[in-house]
């Protein structure tokens, strides 16, 4: 079994990705100062170095006001501890995944997802054997892991799933504030999306290598060379440098060979921070979708006030997290593009945006609907002061006739005047009343 001794002579570096959301008034703020005031973790200040500076102010912890995401990193992470999977088949042999659990990492953002991050050290480079450990790993509710004494033995009773262990690390905040974890998945199904570096020799093909690896398969898979695929989920950001792309998991390929003082001095920092940052930053963009989705239940389609809130949230995510350009650093760019893609975020935005395309009819039938009360108020108050001004018209056409013709008509005559002033009032009020229940039917 190998020691932590052992395992630092590896370079691999993955990470797992646990999201959640947390819902409540002023929920953001709460979550963000529990962990400012919590023993156990600590803020990190980030600096996003290649992001453009519209992005990057968003996310600068220094200005905690105006910060859309903190990154706090558990304050036990520098106690590094082997752990090991269940035993599974590998290469016809009993076989535990072992790791070294490096760093735990938790994103808060601001629109109530967070995401929480498993930071580790395979202590093996072989590309098969991470890709099938990976495979065990991403079922994060159902793989159990254990930690492992300096012998390399299991610690008894120890065993958990890496969910478990999330619930446990955030235990404290969930008494208050309570995490929905995998809030857009059925329980049991739950899978986490795996960020991973790898050092590899050079040789001349990696697609095999790359087929296993982004997709977080087992040697149980049977390899399916697909050159169309690999047009679009590979992309070489370098000599040194391969990318392998799936909707659940990213792989970058390094061949230091010759070039290690770039790649393991440079790159392999920036990747443990910009690129980790960038996936983040991408995998947020996902669950909030996958959060928006999961609010338009049966019957919203229909609701104004539900529809209308859901726009107001959609244009507030859509100004502080999406941007189609986060710099001007052509790999940096390129991979940014190629896991949007990836993440099919186009397309869920097609989906978010759907019901509000009923929410201008809804409007507009609303608006028409206020509209004919108004209408129909306004006709009975009419019609009222019609019928007020009939009878008062009839006295004073009764009166008029009366002091008027009694000048220089017999008095015979003023009755029939009198009749026939009042019979024109009454004509003209039968006018007017036809033409208002006419207006009401058009």
């Amino acid at each position: 079994m190998e020691t932590i001794e052992t395992v630092c002579q590896f370079r691999n570096s993955s990470y797992l990705f646990i999201p959640f959301r947390y819902n409540g008034n002023n929920a953001y703020r709460s979550l963000v100062d529990q962990l400012n005031n919590h023993t156990g973790w600590q803020l990190a200040h980030d600096k996003n170095l290649y992001m453009l500076k519209y992005v990057a102010d968003k996310f600068d912890s220094k200005n905690p006001e105006r910060c859309q995401c903190f990154h706090f990193v558990h304050k036990k992470a520098g106690e590094e501890a082997l752990y090991a999977t269940t035993p599974h088949f590998f290469q016809n042999t009993e076989t535990r995944f072992t790791f070294l659990l490096k760093q735990i990492h938790l994103y808060c953002f601001s629109t109530g997802v967070g995401i929480l991050a498993f930071e580790m050290q395979f202590t093996e480079n072989d590309p098969m054997w991470i890709a099938t450990a990976e495979y065990y790993l991403k079922k994060v509710s159902r793989e159990k892991v254990v930690p492992l004494d300096k012998n390399g033995d299991p610690l008894v009773g120890k065993e958990a799933t890496l969910l478990d262990l999330t619930k446990e690390l955030t235990a404290d905040f969930a008494k208050t504030l309570p995490l929905d974890f995998f809030f857009y998945a059925n329980p049991s199904t739950e899978r986490a999306n795996t960020l991973t570096y790898l050092d590899v020799p050079e040789q001349e093909d990696y697609a095999k290598e790359l087929y296993y690896l982004r997709r977080c398969y087992s040697e149980d898979f049977v390899y399916n060379k697909n050159p169309e695929a690999e047009q679009q989920e590979i992309y070489r950001a370098a000599r040194e440098i391969t990318w392998g792309i799936s909707p659940e998991a990213a792989i970058c390929l390094a061949r230091p060979a010759g070039h290690e003082s770039f790649v393991h001095d440079v790159f392999f920092k920036n990747f443990n921070q910009q690129y980790v940052f960038m996936y983040v930053f991408l995998l947020h963009q996902k669950y909030v979708l996958f959060m928006m989705l999961t609010q338009l239940g049966i019957g919203t389609y229909n609701n104004l006030e539900v529809l209308e809130e859901h726009q107001k949230r959609l244009y507030e995510f859509e100004n502080d997290f999406v941007f189609s350009r986060v710099t001007e650093v052509p790999q940096y760019q390129n991979l940014y593009h190629r896991l949007s893609e990836a993440f099919a975020l186009k397309a869920m935005f097609a989906d978010v945006r759907e019901p509000l395309a009923a929410l201008s009819e809804l409007r507009k039938t609303a608006n028409e609907r206020k509209q004919q009360e108004r209408d129909n108020a306004l006709d009975r108050s009419l019609f009222m002061l019609s019928l007020l001004t009939f009878f008062s018209a009839l006295m004073d056409s009764f009166n008029f006739a009366d002091s008027f013709f009694s000048w220089f008509c017999p008095e015979g005559a003023i009755k029939w005047i009198q009749g026939a002033s009042m019979m024109l009032v009454f004509v003209v009020f039968v006018y007017v009343i036809k033409n208002l229940i006419s207006s009401r039917k058009k």
